[in-house]
């Protein structure tokens, strides 16, 4: 017989807490960027490069709905706080890549910050050895490096287009 896994919050080295306070910082952007456009813009349909940013900014905020589960049955109150943060983040970029004017500055800090902040994740995994529920590290490199690829898109996508 097993006992349910109770909520709790971990020991998080100096790693991963700076991992989470660069992204705190890439949260604050999107955050921004969500206000604006709610605020004050309007809604189109996206072309080109806009479009290109919102398929990979939704295949990004995608991935983060799924780890919605994954942080439910770890139970541990931060990373359970972090990924609701991190999906309000994305998808509040999303609308605002959804509306004009485009929030191109903002969305550049955004996935600037996030980038820098999963090549941290990326060291800290290294370093620290951490594995999840008896999965191989390679996953959790493989599922860091789809994220660290989307965001060097986001950038050069960006920045040759603006």
């Amino acid at each position: 017989m097993t006992t349910a896994k109770q909520w709790h919050v971990s020991n998080w080295s100096a790693l991963g807490w700076l991992e989470t306070g660069i992204k705190l910082f890439a949260f604050l952007a999107a955050m921004l960027a969500l206000i604006n456009a709610l605020s004050s813009g309007t809604l189109t349909a996206p072309a080109g490069a806009r479009l290109i940013q919102v398929i990979v900014l939704m295949v990004l905020a995608l991935g983060l709905l799924a780890g919605l589960a994954d942080r439910y049955n770890q139970r541990e109150i931060i990373a359970m706080g972090f990924i609701l943060l991190n999906n309000l983040a994305h998808w509040g970029m999303v609308y605002a890549l959804l509306t004009l004017p485009v929030p191109t500055n903002l969305l550049l800090i955004f996935a600037g910050l996030m980038l820098l902040g999963d090549l941290v994740k990326v060291y800290w995994l290294r370093v620290s050895g951490y594995t999840q529920d008896g999965y191989p590290q390679s996953i959790l490199f493989g599922l860091t490096g789809v994220y660290v690829v989307g965001y060097v898109i986001l950038l050069i996508v960006t920045v040759t287009n603006s």
